[in-house]
């Protein structure tokens, strides 16, 4: 054989090993990219479920403690004390608020503080002795409440602790700024919660340069930080047997430090990352989430440690096919050198090559964007074809229109569908395709430019990720649907009224707002039970989602209590047809629990209406039906 034809041969076998490689490690890479996407989405879905729930915990307290009769008194008369004044009054104030502070501890609570208008400590309930101190240039959030006599939260550092802190103003009865109040949560109750509920191993770094106490203490609680092992710049607190100095800082130094670089290149983009490492056999992936302060900078860091035995598999796996296909290949180069000037090795070539390609689950074919030149055995079972010029369509035409996906209608004016392909963010290059059992499968695409027949030629990757796509919506239903009655949650709906306000602002549309109660419900949980409760709520549930049109929005708000969003209905329609639900509400009937009513409270949504304004607006007007003698609706 020719000197040519070897070298020819031995290029071959570098180029198929070539495709070989890219094709299964481009394989191994867009499936581990889902998996490190989903536990990042993942754990900032819990990260903000946990969020919102602080947050409405802080204002119910906040609430509550101005409702305390004599707490506004108090807070008045201590502007204009003087000490031996403040001392009686600070005795009193903590006596008085003394069994709340008990309660909210178990709320995890970790600061229930006041601080008058000069941002002068007043009372800190976790460490009463300690006051008198000027927190203007140690606490931004006090300093802004004080300021502008508006609330704020967020992530903010203290003298000697951290924490998400909501901090709210305080007004008398004439509206005059009298001081603020701290309703404050620690770090360490999302790590409690993340692995405790969610079962996602969490640790949250802080940034050592903000606070110099290495240790938080409170009467029945000590926080202690350590040097994390993610970074060196960052400190973590261990207070359970799940978070130890072993596990959590020298077995995850050992772990970690095959990506260490990665991990700090990552923190100091301070943008959420996740990565994967394998130690002791095992794969685990890592989470980043940046925590910011009031200023917009990052300063801590949500991290999670979840094991995938899919990213451990998709390894294996793509390992083994590699050094399979190697083997191939050297029999198909084999094969070639012994038939060289036959038609007959052509076609072998040809052959080889298909099955080589076939042993993937990918889906491979050849194509110039007119016609399919060459495609492997599951692009032809995908479309039931025996040939590939068997499918004699535009390729784009395969590609279903829907939303979410790749598809020729958004190709712009003499836009080629690799322009597309080109402006397209990678995690979102994905097409929807029909199989010829006429079921719907979700690809991963990607193409690479090949000189195939032709320099036009382009090699099209496509991997099923139809699976991964349910396991998200999975994840997305339990994040954002009520458990007991399956309509949305309340964090969904926080989502989509916040929308609907900004588009009524923006483009003067209008809207109604109804919170729907159920009456007497305590009485049906204290005579039949909760269970009996339960099905009560369901029954109801159902029904005024049966009851509503498609473009209304129906939520679970907590409780008894439901709130149903009409849109560009006004409040005199949706008195009308909150009172046909009204009357069919009453006319149902628990076959233990007997008849049930509702009532209702309905507002319509001004041009100057915030979300907290509607909803006072909406919640007044249920009071005012219950006042009025329950099973009726009224409109404010």
């Amino acid at each position: 054989m020719k000197i040519k034809q070897i070298i020819l041969l031995l290029l071959l076998f570098i180029v198929a090993n070539t495709i070989n490689y890219f094709v299964t490690k481009t394989n191994e890479q867009q499936r581990i990219d889902i998996v490190l996407e989903d536990n990042l989405k993942r754990l900032q879905t819990h990260y903000e479920i946990l969020l919102h729930s602080q947050m409405v915990t802080a204002k119910t307290i906040y609430m509550s403690t101005l409702q305390l009769n004599g707490f506004v008194e108090i807070i008045k008369a201590a502007n204009s004390a003087d000490a031996q004044q403040k001392k009686l009054l600070r005795k009193q104030l903590y006596k008085l608020l003394q069994a709340k502070y008990e309660i909210i501890k178990l709320k995890d609570v970790l600061q229930y503080q006041f601080v008058l208008p000069n941002n002068e400590s007043f009372l800190r309930m976790h460490k009463p002795s300690k006051f008198g101190d000027d927190l203007t240039d140690i606490r931004a959030d006090f300093k802004y409440v004080n300021q502008f006599k508006k609330p704020v939260r967020g992530f903010v550092q203290g003298r000697v602790a951290h924490g998400f802190r909501n901090t709210f103003p305080i007004f008398d009865e004439k509206g005059n700024h009298i001081g603020a109040m701290e309703v404050s949560f620690s770090s360490d109750s999302f790590q409690k919660y993340l692995n405790d509920i969610s079962h996602i191993h969490t640790h949250f770094l802080v940034n050592k340069n903000i606070f110099d106490a290495k240790t938080w203490a409170r009467d029945d609680l000590v926080l202690k930080y350590f040097s994390s092992a993610e970074h060196d710049d960052y400190m973590v607190t261990l207070d359970t047997s799940k978070h130890t100095v072993d596990k959590c800082i020298t077995e995850n130094a050992k772990s970690i430090a095959a990506v260490q670089d990665e991990v700090v290149k990552g923190i100091e983009n301070e943008k959420p990352f996740s990565t994967y490492l394998k130690y002791k056999d095992k794969i685990n992936v890592l989470s980043f989430i940046p925590i910011q302060n009031l200023n917009n900078t990052t300063s801590a860091w949500l991290v999670s440690y979840e094991r995938s035995e899919f990213i451990a598999l998709t390894l294996e796996t793509g390992l083994y096919i590699r050094i399979a296909l190697f083997f191939v290949l050297i029999l198909f180069v084999y094969l070639i050198y012994k038939e060289m000037n036959s038609k007959e090795i052509i076609k072998k070539e040809h052959n080889l090559l298909n099955e080589v390609l076939s042993t993937t689950e990918d889906i491979i074919f050849i194509t110039n964007f007119k016609e399919i030149v060459f495609s492997n055995k599951k692009f032809k079972e995908l479309l039931n074809i025996k040939h590939s010029n068997e499918y004699s369509k535009n390729i784009l035409d395969m590609f279903i229109v829907s939303d979410g996906y790749l598809h020729r209608e958004l190709l712009e004016d003499d836009e080629s569908f690799i322009g597309l392909i080109q402006r397209t963010p990678e995690n979102e290059r994905i097409v929807s395709i029909m199989d010829k059992h006429f079921s719907t499968k979700v690809f991963k695409i990607d193409i690479v430019q090949i000189d195939y027949q032709h320099y036009d030629d382009y090699l099209v990757t496509l991997t099923d990720i139809t699976i991964l796509k349910e396991e998200y919506a999975k994840t997305e239903k339990k994040a954002y649907y009520d458990g007991l009655t399956s309509v949305y949650n309340r964090y969904k709906f926080d989502e989509i009224i916040s929308v609907e306000i900004e588009n009524a602002q923006r483009y003067h549309r209008y809207f109604s707002l109804a919170i729907l109660d159920i009456d007497k419900f305590k009485n049906f949980n204290d005579t039949y039970g909760h269970l009996v409760g339960d099905e009560v709520l369901i029954m109801l549930a159902t029904h005024v989602q049966e009851s509503i049109r498609q473009t209304d929005v129906f939520a679970r708000w907590g409780g008894e209590e439901f709130i149903i969003l009409f849109k560009e209905t006004d409040v005199l329609q949706a008195k009308i047809v909150l009172e046909k639900i009204r009357e069919s509400i009453s006319e149902l009937e628990h076959e233990t629990a007997g008849k049930v009513t509702a009532s209702f409270g309905v507002t319509e949504f001004k041009s100057n209406d915030t979300q907290d304004t509607i909803f006072k607006r909406c919640d007044d007007a249920l009071y005012k039906a219950k006042e009025g003698g329950r099973n009726r609706v009224e409109v404010l």
